[in-house]
């Protein structure tokens, strides 16, 4: 009586060996489609967990001063200068990071001496909605700019009116609206006559920077690294990153050190 349903040995035989034939290439395929995938979702993934980043460049901050080299022994911080990101509610300026120097205020930190009136630069290498931005002098808040969950241009900056003389703390805290983390940036400044870096003064002329003596004058053709200084239209300058043809006071690579 034939069953219904059998397959003789021969055939089970034949596809069985059809199937080993077959395994590698198929694993191989099956392989090379995880290979391809991978990549995909790694930046996937990256994209959605990667934050804004930036810093504040003008007056310089302290890890500005790392990124320029004018401060050493930085713990890779001269690198990335933008990445002092923490969750919000700190009031250090290292954010409560493994960068705890920034925190250390007899580290001897360049002062730059400034008006009453100073607006604050950023340079953001990765733009994300923000919710506030949150200036703190000396521990308490002095100013809040409100993003309203928007996206801000990479070159924002805010300018502070009415600031008390004399020397001065600026903790700048960036708040990120769609999580929990800020950025941190604290800026050293000398308000009004006593000494600094250069820059405008609200009680005498202010002292020329170092730099307007010892640096030669910028020359379109020559390539500078980042930490030389030059002097162009009576103002010393440096170089936050390498550079070449772009014109102090133009371009966002120079530090303005103060006039000569």
């Amino acid at each position: 009586m034939r069953q219904t349903g059998h397959i003789p040995r021969t055939t089970r035989r034949t596809r069985t060996a059809r199937t080993a034939r077959r395994s590698p290439a198929r694993l191989l395929a099956s392989l090379f489609a995880f290979a391809l995938a991978l990549p995909l979702t790694i930046v996937m993934t990256s994209a959605s967990s990667a934050g804004a980043h930036g810093w504040i460049t003008s007056p310089p901050s302290r890890q500005d001063h790392c990124a320029t080299g004018r401060v050493t022994g930085c713990d890779g911080l001269q690198y990335e200068p933008q990445s002092v990101e923490a969750p919000k509610g700190s009031r250090l300026c290292s954010g409560g990071t493994r960068w705890t120097f920034l925190d250390d205020d007899s580290r001897n930190w360049p002062v730059t001496q400034v008006s009453s009136t100073v607006t604050f630069q950023w340079r953001l290498t990765a733009a994300h909605s923000t919710s506030t931005w949150d200036y703190y002098v000396d521990g308490v808040l002095f100013k809040r700019f409100d993003q309203g969950g928007t996206r801000p241009p990479s070159n924002i900056s805010h300018t502070l009116s009415g600031l008390p003389s004399g020397k001065h703390k600026i903790l700048a805290v960036w708040n990120v609206a769609d999580t929990a983390n800020a950025f941190y940036n604290c800026v050293d400044i000398q308000v009004g006559s006593g000494g600094g870096d250069g820059g405008g003064d609200d009680g005498g002329t202010p002292t020329p920077p170092a730099e307007c003596a010892s640096s030669p004058a910028w020359d379109r053709s020559t390539a500078y690294t980042g930490g030389r200084t030059v002097t162009h239209r009576d103002h010393a300058w440096r170089a936050a990153w390498w550079t070449r043809g772009e014109e102090p006071g133009v371009s966002g690579v120079w530090r303005d050190l103060g006039a000569c």
